[in-house]
């Protein structure tokens, strides 16, 4: 079981402070996992018997949030050099490790969902290229394109006068989420560059929305430390 566990796997594992009812088991359960890596670390100052049932105890409360699998983890890196050499073994030296495991903890979790997202927006974006648009869609979208940088406005109604020569504005509304995923970048951008948002507000939202789609889907530099 040790050798096939990750910090990815122990994400996803059940927390101990969801089984409650068996709260006495657990911390026994700690205590053999202390104990097997007390017998394994070759140092000569080592944990007795009563600092390994205090420090199972301990291990309960301060993993409480985490899960059995993460306390068996913790010790495999730990006997493996992963928080630093050891020179002796007492429950100060062995809890000071515990930030180091979450912190990494963390940094997987991280990881997980950046990739999840990643692959959501992947499966969309396939999804809308594959999706064929008919060819009145583009048309309209095109037409829109031209027309909204010279459109003149009611200044009362704020919409687009029924005087000038577009298609219905209601209908526009609603292919244009559809419409607009077929274009390129450059296209999106002169449209949102030929729409005023004080003017078009509703037009200028659909348009910003994909904007942002867009850029979330662009892949995430990571910083080097």
């Amino acid at each position: 079981m040790e050798r096939s566990l990750t910090i990815a796997k122990c994400v996803s594992a059940p927390l101990l402070i969801n089984q409650k009812a068996g709260e006495n088991e657990l911390i026994k359960s700690i205590f053999l996992i202390i104990r097997r890596f007390n017998d394994l670390v070759n140092v000569s100052r080592k944990l007795n018997e009563d600092q390994m049932i205090a420090l199972a105890a301990d291990f309960y409360e301060r993993f409480s949030g985490e899960s059995l699998e993460d306390v068996m983890l913790f010790f495999k890196m730990a006997r493996n050099g992963d928080f630093g050499d050891i020179y002796r073994l007492d429950s100060i030296v062995i809890l000071a490790w515990v930030p180091q495991y979450l912190e990494k903890k963390i940094e997987a979790f991280h990881d997980s969902r950046i990739s999840e997202e990643n692959a959501r927006i992947r499966a969309e974006n396939d999804a809308v290229q594959n999706h064929e648009y008919s060819e009145k869609s583009v048309e309209m979208l095109e037409e829109l394109s031209r027309r909204l940088k010279t459109a003149t406005v009611s200044r009362n109604t704020g919409v687009l006068r029924k005087d000038n020569p577009l298609f219905d504005y209601s209908e526009y509304l609603k292919t244009l989420p559809e419409t607009i995923q077929k274009k390129d970048d450059e296209f999106l951008e002169t449209m949102i560059g030929n729409t005023s948002k004080y003017s078009h507000p509703e037009v200028y939202k659909i348009l910003m929305t994909e904007k942002e789609i867009r850029d979330k889907s662009k892949p995430i530099k990571k910083t080097k430390k």
